[in-house]
């Protein structure tokens, strides 16, 4: 006799660790949309399709849960701390350094199927305690610090750029803002501002606004803001931070 074929809901059960990250993945959105506080085990129970019961075999509490998103997310990029800290103090490294940023916040985000929700959960983390967003910065950005305040200090030491009344940590803070908001400009589904650009030219010009900003001279900025010299040498940074990983494999 041959054996019955195996039931639908058999050949999809999933492993303890599969529905683990299969309710991390479902939840993501609610998160973002609602904020940590308001959203509730109910929210997050519908989102995922399971029952608060077995919500709660996975993760015992909400907190549990969001603390999951959080590792998974905000999860050490050792590529990115190797790229910059193999960089050479001077000018050139900064616009290195302004072009990743813009690219990590800008870009990578929004070719990201979960891009705009990790987005809205930084945002949402501003409105609340803060901790998401701190958490996701510390791999990506307070780490670069330090490295921002040499490179700084041997432009001008070159003549390279003007010193002015910026400190360093503002020269890059200032450049990571203005990022976050061109990406925080283009989360609703209808345009909310004309920019007379397309999103790749404005990531550029992101970039040239900030290096001006902080006092990098033209014909300096001209020489080393090429995107096409910048754009593979980044792209295998993001790559091997797992920003360009199959989605199906990475939360981020």
């Amino acid at each position: 006799m041959k054996a019955k074929p195996p039931h639908r809901s058999d050949r999809q059960r999933l492993t303890a660790e599969e529905r683990r990250e299969a309710i991390t993945r479902a939840v993501i959105p609610v998160f973002a949309k609602k904020g940590f506080a308001a959203t509730t085990t109910k929210d997050l129970a519908k989102a995922s399709r399971v029952s608060e019961a077995l919500l709660y075999r996975h993760f015992p509490s909400k907190e549990s849960l969001f603390g999951h998103i959080q590792d998974q997310i905000c999860s050490t990029e050792s590529s990115i701390h190797q790229f910059v800290h193999d960089l050479e103090p001077g000018s050139e490294s900064i616009v290195k350094m302004i072009y990743l940023i813009f690219r990590i916040l800008f870009e990578t985000q929004q070719a990201h199927p979960l891009g705009n929700a990790v987005y809205r959960l930084q945002i949402q983390s501003l409105l609340e305690d803060g901790v998401f967003t701190r958490t996701f910065n510390e791999p990506r950005f307070n780490q670069m610090l330090d490295h921002m305040a040499a490179f700084a200090d041997a432009a001008i030491a070159a003549g390279e750029m003007v010193p002015g009344p910026l400190t360093h940590y503002e020269r890059q803070w200032f450049a990571h803002h203005l990022a976050v908001s061109l990406r925080l400009a283009v989360l609703p589904p209808e345009a909310v501002f004309e920019y007379q650009s397309n999103p790749i030219d404005r990531l550029v010009h992101g970039v040239w606004f900030s290096l001006r900003g902080m006092g990098m001279k033209d014909a300096v900025i001209d020489r080393y803001l090429r995107p096409d010299k910048l754009d593979p040498l980044i792209e295998d940074v993001l790559a091997r931070a797992g920003m360009r990983a199959d989605p199906q494999q990475s939360l981020y």
